[in-house]
């Protein structure tokens, strides 16, 4: 599968991952409007079994590497909930009790709840707000070398003590049920278990759930050993944030998807664009390419350093520019989240954004096809205050070289075949293709 276009960016400079991957994607994953009841009194009868109004379910999904180890619905809000024809939907309107996540802390589902309904006729709805969530990077595991599986057997995670509460001996396997706190249940990413010698016992989770504080967890064990020894792998770095979502969506969901793909900053993240046919040749213009694989990755850089988008995009494969520049459009998008914690800079930067897109006659939603989306956009004006304005937003501290896709460090391993070459700088794959005699990078 071909990689989306703003990872390939983010894969030349992982600071990047401060604007985009660090951050949980939010994307609408259902719509259910029920329009009225019937029977008696019209409230005897529920479409759905749900009385009227618009329900909306946004799927989260967290970074590589993170978790989501809770929602908080009550710190959760929504700022703006409207069809495409201007009528408010927030009547009501509130987020979900019971959000819910998924085992491994990867993903998470909440549901927008509003008495409002669409207007006849309108084909999408607008919704703005941000989710509050606990977010953590990275885990430990811990053993329990030796855990007798008896009713009223505790152990310690940290300070938190974990009791048997139950444990029922099958023909080839056994169930067994942990007492826990509700903050550690969240807390825990995985819970395997061994053998007295050291082996994996084949073991899965068969239900959890919590009442206040109290949570329980069971297992089906495939064991009849009375003493195993249990790991946990628990989440570290925790983090309370609030992740903004921006979203429009049609009845045109896409189906049997594993995960929503959109950002929580924008309108929606760009899916793949299409590549170019090999067969289709670059148009190359004058002042375009460069003399050497060396010598284009030079320009890329002073390009940046310049705030000179035209010599950023005249080292750019030509059939990749409108790729390249869709990437940034995102980086620029997703670069609000980083005033997650002060509503009044969230709001005034997506206004800057907001602005600076109309200028440029680039409308969301910017998953269309480069072409479609630039259509009346001069690309590289658009990306030269692109990267002004992430050079005039750099977070404190931040060096703003260290926030644009520059590949650092000096290109190495370079390999030349006809006219194709690729290379690694600072042990990432860079790509170069020479056309019209000149050398250019590849956005692939």
């Amino acid at each position: 599968m071909r990689p989306r276009p703003w990872v390939v960016l983010l894969a030349l400079v992982p600071s990047l991952a401060l604007f985009a991957q660090k951050q949980p994607k939010i994307s609408v994953a259902g719509i259910r409007v029920v329009a009225y009841g019937l029977g008696a009194n019209g409230s005897e009868l529920h479409i759905f079994n749900e009385q009227p109004g618009t329900t909306i379910g946004l799927g989260i999904v967290a970074p590589d590497g993170a978790g989501i180890v809770d929602i908080d619905d009550h710190a959760s809000r929504i700022d703006a909930l409207t069809d495409d024809k201007g009528k408010s939907l927030l009547e009501e309107g509130r987020i979900g009790p019971f959000p819910k996540i998924s085992e491994d802390r990867g993903s998470a589902i909440i549901e927008i709840e509003t008495r409002g309904r669409p207007s006849v006729g309108a084909s999408s709805i607008n919704l703005q707000g941000a989710v509050a969530m606990m977010l953590a990077n990275g885990t430990k595991k811990t053993r329990i070398p030796a855990l007798k599986l008896e009713q009223g057997k505790s152990m310690k995670l940290g300070t938190a003590t974990i009791s048997v509460k139950s444990v029922a001996p099958g023909e080839e396997s056994t169930d067994l049920t942990l007492a826990l706190p509700r903050s550690t249940m969240n807390s825990i990413r995985a819970i395997r278990f061994f053998d007295t010698k050291g082996e994996a016992i084949d073991a899965h989770r068969t239900s959890s759930g919590y009442m206040n504080e109290s949570a329980e967890m069971e297992f089906d064990v495939k064991t009849k050993d009375k003493t195993v020894a249990v790991e946990y792998e628990v989440w570290q770095n925790t983090k309370q944030v609030k992740v903004p979502f921006k979203l429009t969506a049609g009845l045109g969901l896409a189906g049997g998807e594993s995960a929503p793909a959109s950002s929580s900053s924008a309108e929606a993240a760009p899916a793949p664009a299409p590549k170019p046919s090999p067969s289709t040749p670059p148009v190359v213009g004058p002042g375009d390419g460069a003399a050497s694989p060396d010598a284009a990755l030079a320009q890329l850089r002073s390009g940046f350093a310049a705030s000179k988008g035209r010599d950023v995009l005249a080292v750019i494969y030509p059939n990749d520019r409108g790729t390249f520049v869709q990437g940034m459009a995102v980086i620029v998008a997703f670069s609000i989240l980083g005033n997650m914690d002060d509503q009044k800079a969230s709001e005034k930067a997506q206004k800057d954004i907001d602005a600076m897109f109309s200028r440029h006659k680039v409308k969301p939603p910017l998953n269309r096809p480069p072409a479609e989306l630039f259509k009346e956009t001069d690309l590289s004006a658009f990306l030269t205050d692109c990267v002004a304005y992430l050079k005039a937003h750099v977070p404190k501290g931040q060096d703003a070289n260290e926030l644009l896709p520059i590949p650092k460090g000096k290109l190495q391993n370079l390999k030349i075949e006809g006219d194709t070459a690729a290379g690694k700088v600072e042990e990432k794959d860079i790509k170069f293709a020479r056309a019209g005699s000149k050398w250019f990078l590849r956005i692939e």
